[in-house]
């Protein structure tokens, strides 16, 4: 098959995206990307009452015939199941409302067009980038089901389990049934993932091009940053039915990790924010009610 996608053979795709107050100084740039790289059959704006002007910036900048809004209070998955369900393309595209497209990510098309048993195929963040070319790999989430308590220790539950959502590429016929929990907001990739394991086809992560995180550029990482996406995490862990015993297993694991980690490199931040981030797990687990979404 030829090194990229020809834009004459390319097929139209539908472009999902949840937003809720967008309009960071990025959003433009963000949409203008996918109106120049995508050929865009429509871009499908599943958006909860923004007041920032989002909805605005987006028309001013997609030709209305290519764009459809919706706007709902359904919490993120739901969001995502209602976009979906406007999609008319055989292949779909998630993009966050804060992730950058870039120039290269037609390869996760390209895995859909070639190979059948992929139901869907996603790109990570710059930041989850490996540290050099020979360790690149492409990563296979597992059923849940069948995975082994020793892989929740080495690699971690969810990094085992999920694909991303920043960037992906899905077969709509797929995920038109889907139907998660009403709560679910956190870890609803884990929810979309295993649905599509579980009618036998893969879901695929490229190990590259990578995704530029506006929301790092941003905030960065310090521990409110860690604590809060522990809470939005534990919380979703609960909605998406995660065993008790594994999610124990999982936040000790991590938490050993981290002391590991700190008698290596003496980074005591590094370590704080490992705390905030368990704490924020089990908080957010015990009490999703009051975590399930990431307030802005």
């Amino acid at each position: 098959m030829a090194s990229s996608v020809d834009s004459d053979v390319r097929p139209e795709i539908d472009v999902v995206m949840p937003t809720w107050n967008s309009n960071s100084p990025y959003f433009p740039l963000i949409v203008r990307r996918i109106c120049k790289l995508v050929k865009l059959n429509r871009l499908i704006l599943v958006d909860r009452f923004s007041t920032d002007d989002t909805i605005e910036v987006v028309k001013s900048i997609v030709e209305p015939g290519k764009l459809r809004i919706v706007q709902t209070n359904y919490e993120l998955a739901n969001a995502r199941r209602l976009g979906i369900k406007y999609v008319t393309t055989p292949i779909f595209m998630f993009i966050d409302s804060d992730v950058i497209l870039p120039r290269g990510w037609e390869k996760t098309l390209r895995v859909l067009l070639r190979y059948r048993s992929i139901g869907a195929a996603s790109l990570p963040l710059c930041a989850h980038r490996f540290t050099s070319e020979k360790d690149a790999k492409v990563r296979l989430p597992k059923p849940y089901k069948d995975l082994p308590k020793g892989e929740i220790i080495r690699k971690g539950l969810f990094q085992s389990t999920k694909g991303d959502l920043f960037l992906a590429l899905i077969r709509t016929e797929l995920v038109k049934d889907w139907e998660p929990s009403e709560n679910l907001s956190a870890l609803e990739v884990f929810s979309l993932t295993q649905h599509i394991l579980g009618k036998g086809y893969l879901w695929v992560e490229l190990p590259k091009p990578c995704c530029y995180h506006t929301k790092e550029l941003k905030i960065g990482y310090g521990f409110v940053r860690y604590l809060k996406q522990g809470l939005w995490e534990g919380a979703g862990a609960r909605y998406v039915g995660i065993k008790v015993s594994d999610f124990l297993l999982e936040v000790s694991s991590r938490f050993c990790g981290g002391i590991i980690s700190l008698v290596k490199t003496r980074q005591p931040l590094y370590f704080a924010n490992n705390c905030a981030m368990r704490f924020g797990q089990i908080v957010g687990f015990l009490t999703p009610h009051k975590y399930r979404t990431w307030r802005r």
